[in-house]
């Protein structure tokens, strides 16, 4: 049956699922293993708590999916995303394309450190900008804006790459990703001698049971994540409102769905 995906589609929404569960299944097998919640898997329930904030931000950065991508119902969150509200595959999707770039800076910094003797913090926080920027340069800028499974209907000018065409990418999305990835990667990357990243070291000097210490633990990487999110998608929402992001095509992006109004 011809459901209108396109096979770049198709590996985008297995890409989603499949890297979402088996993160998420080997978080919590690690976490079982070790007795006490792990970094993986708090980066993970981080990543998919915050994924709600996607569909205002599509909104403010005028992104437009395909109509046949299945979407989130309508009582999602702010489900502002033009064209039929949020892609169906956006909040476990975000463990796929949050942690992994994140799991790479983090082994990459690492390397660094042992192979140069670089200062921990500031390495990891590199190392993770560095590869969570040229991962959503990738998967946004190539596999979305060039092979169609999303688009972008209007960029700020001078800011884009391909601007003007139906192409175009604004780089500035890139720069927010590699932020909100550079602290995921410093999470999982900076941990003590018991394997504890610095949220999980907050959290067991406040409580005195590891139940209690793991609750904490996934608050804070909650909060952590949308405070990040949000400081990223700020900007974006300001240009949006200021009227700023201003030049798009003249062509229609989807068939049967007009491109969203300035």
């Amino acid at each position: 049956m011809n459901t209108g995906l396109t096979p770049v589609m198709i590996a985008g929404l297995t890409f989603a699922y499949l890297g979402g569960a088996v993160l998420l299944a080997v978080g919590i097998y690690l976490s079982v293993r070790r007795g006490r919640i792990h970094p993986l898997l708090l980066v993970s329930i981080s990543a998919i708590s915050f994924s709600w904030i996607e569909a205002p931000y599509d909104w403010a950065m005028y992104a437009q999916f395909p109509p046949a991508l299945p979407r989130m119902p309508s009582w999602w969150p702010l489900n502002m995303t033009w064209g039929g509200g949020l892609p169906s595959s956006v909040p476990i999707g975000y463990i796929s394309y949050f942690v992994f770039p994140a799991l790479i800076g983090a082994t990459v910094g690492r390397w660094l450190v042992k192979r140069f003797g670089w200062r921990r913090p500031q390495t990891l926080l590199i190392a993770g900008f560095g590869v969570g920027f040229s991962w959503a340069l990738f998967f946004n800028a190539v596999v979305g804006a060039q092979l169609g499974v999303f688009y972008y209907g209007y960029v700020i000018p001078g800011l884009a790459i391909f601007e003007g065409t139906k192409h175009q990418y604004p780089i500035y999305d890139s720069i927010a990703m590699g932020v909100q990835m550079m602290v995921f990667a410093y999470l999982l990357g900076r941990t003590d001698d018991q394997g504890r990243n610095v949220i999980e070291v907050w959290a067991d000097k406040r409580s005195s049971s590891k139940v209690g210490a793991g609750v904490l633990s996934v608050v804070a990487v909650v909060i952590v994540g949308h405070l990040l999110y949000g400081a990223v998608f700020a900007p974006h929402l300001a240009t949006k409102l200021g009227g700023y992001v201003t030049v798009g095509p003249t062509e229609q992006l989807f068939p049967g769905v007009p491109n969203q109004p300035k």
